[in-house]
């Protein structure tokens, strides 16, 4: 939003460039969804506290998901892809970056660190929340999500992942990664199907 006084010319509101939205979700999958091993030093941790940098990191990262993932945000992505066309980041584009930056290790088979195991359940609970709850809009710019495009997009997601947590399953070796992996299927599988 351009803050501007009645007597002066042009837009208020402007898009984002797609590239510059593409940078942003790279910044973001780097500096924020990466396990920040900079702030794990054990020996600055040991001399101030014997527990909580693992429950602060989750909340931090699960913070800035939810944000993202928020129904306002999303309705804008929509909006802007309804004016824009192929020249904005699309809420697809958006969703598979997030999917793929926040379960990068299921390609890889890598082992799957607390810290990420964590921010991946954050992401599930995301998913069904936008999936089951009906959200009270603020400032006047409430989503229905129940009839946005939001739902379908979640639940085409919630597939996608799941197939790719299949797969990452075969390549992942280390018990607790597996452990956490089998916990992602049944759990998407309870969102998608809550009645069986």
């Amino acid at each position: 939003q351009e803050f501007k006084t009645a007597d002066q010319d042009g837009e208020v509101y402007e898009f984002v460039p797609k590239s510059r939205q593409q940078e942003a979700m790279a910044w973001l999958q780097e500096n924020t969804f990466a396990t920040p091993t900079w702030m794990l030093d054990r020996a600055i941790l040991d001399r101030t506290e014997g527990v909580g940098s693992v429950e602060r990191i989750r909340r931090a990262q699960v913070n800035s998901l939810n944000q993202i993932l928020s129904p306002e945000r999303m309705g804008r992505v929509f909006e802007n892809e309804t004016v824009n066309g192929s020249d904005a980041y699309t809420a697809i584009e958006l969703m598979s970056d997030l999917r793929n930056g926040i379960w990068s290790e299921l390609r890889s088979g890598q082992t799957i660190d607390i810290y990420r195991r964590n921010l991946q359940r954050g992401y599930i609970e995301r998913l069904n929340y936008l999936m089951t709850e009906e959200p009270s809009g603020r400032f006047g710019a409430s989503i229905d999500v129940s009839q946005s495009d939001i739902r379908p997009l979640v639940r085409a997601e919630l597939k996608n992942l799941r197939t790719q947590v299949r797969n990452g399953l075969s390549r992942t070796t280390d018990r607790m990664s597996r452990y956490h992996l089998e916990d992602a299927i049944e759990r998407i599988d309870h969102i998608l199907d809550p009645n069986n």
